[in-house]
């Protein structure tokens, strides 16, 4: 897990419980017995995610893919996969290794920037949670890659460097993402994540919305 901030616990705990811990009890309350449906969510909230930590990326090189490919590789199985579980079909269109392994071999080998950055580790992180979302494409990898991006988006620096609204950032995902991706919606509170990053998330949630809208098409269908 990476460092670890006392914003993210409460006054009175006796710092028994991790943080790692209370997010695996939220994640398993995902679990399904469809296995597909368990996926769908898992990858929802990554997509959600990897959403959020694109201006990272884009700030320090403008010029990086990687955020618009693997949106749009998690949207693409987002939706086929919806189709297949709208059908009662307990199967997936999954990538296979050799997209996991394409992200893997671009994912370090570049850390040229255009603007100073503080430390790499912001970038390093940033680009970790693209990685590790399209390997939560392959089910065996799900649970504990989730944990991976969440720390990272977290703990981590791939949203908000330093400690500063990282408690208020960890209630929004509690309180907004996690009740969303249970249906399988889009978060609502773009307000608060615009003014704890310093950034304009407004067409970011647009297109999450009209993701979900998608999907709930299919289900419909």
């Amino acid at each position: 897990m990476s460092q670890h901030y006392e914003e993210l616990y409460e006054e009175e705990s006796d710092g028994s419980i991790l943080l790692e811990e209370a997010l695996i009890k939220v994640l398993n309350s995902f679990q399904s017995d469809n296995n597909l449906l368990t996926q769908l969510r898992y990858v929802w909230m990554a997509l959600i995610l990897v959403t959020l930590v694109e201006p990272t990326i884009k700030y320090y090189q403008p010029n990086n893919s990687i955020p618009e490919k693997t949106i749009n590789r998690l949207m693409i199985w987002l939706l086929m996969n919806i189709t297949e579980f709208s059908k009662s079909r307990n199967q997936s269109n999954r990538y296979s290794q050799t997209d996991v392994d394409y992200f893997s071999s671009i994912d370090k080998t570049n850390f040229s920037v255009d603007r100073e950055i503080p430390s790499l580790q912001i970038l390093s992180e940033a680009l970790d949670v693209y990685i590790n979302a399209t390997k939560l494409l392959e089910p065996d990898y799900s649970l504990q890659i989730l944990l991976d991006i969440l720390d990272n988006c977290l703990e981590g620096y791939a949203i908000i460097p330093g400690s500063e609204g990282r408690r208020k950032l960890f209630d929004w995902w509690l309180e907004d993402v996690v009740p969303s991706v249970w249906y399988l919606h889009s978060p609502t509170s773009v307000g608060l994540l615009n003014e704890l990053t310093g950034n304009d998330y407004n067409s970011v949630f647009s297109r999450l919305n009209n993701i979900s809208d998608l999907m709930r098409k299919s289900l419909m269908n």
